[in-house]
């Protein structure tokens, strides 16, 4: 059995219209949420394997609110930024058989594309800092439309 989390990195600062959108840094609220939703995944105790981001600086601020620095190994994958569904799904084609729960912290809308794809559940919205839940039997190679299930649909307005 495999996990999958799909985490939507938390909401982004438009105080400085002179950034680059890639060089966007966490709001207030986006520190809160992505702390909020952290302590919620942490409670779990869920052990992640490996997780693949974004390299913004969005995405980083998220994981290291998420994680407390205390993350795992993590791959900041270029083509994540601004991918496609598909170009997700790459990624999550090669990792290898040995691993079995992932995370992938990026951007929408390709997160709610792929939780939908992989689940084939209807979401209505994927708020920032939302994070999905996806179990699946199959291998990271036969990822397909409908091979997973979803287990958790997480936002931080829940929490609050």
């Amino acid at each position: 059995m495999k996990s999958l989390y799909f985490l939507r990195h938390a909401k982004s600062s438009w105080d400085n219209f002179e950034l680059k959108d890639f060089d966007r840094p966490l709001s207030t609220r986006g520190i809160q949420d992505a702390d909020l939703m952290g302590n919620f995944f942490r409670s779990k105790k869920i052990k992640l394997d490996l997780i693949i981001s974004s390299p913004s600086r969005r995405t980083r601020e998220t994981i290291e609110h998420f994680f407390s620095k205390n993350s795992p190994e993590i791959d900041y994958c270029n083509s994540i930024y601004h991918a496609s569904m598909e170009q997700i799904l790459q990624r999550l084609y090669e990792i290898p058989e040995e691993i079995s729960n992932v995370m992938v912290v990026g951007h929408n809308p390709s997160m709610h594309d792929i939780t939908e794809y992989l689940t084939q559940k209807f979401l209505n919205k994927y708020p920032t800092c939302a994070l999905s839940e996806v179990l699946t039997e199959a291998s990271w190679v036969d990822l397909v439309r409908g091979c997973g299930s979803l287990e958790a649909f997480k936002k931080p307005s829940e929490l609050r």
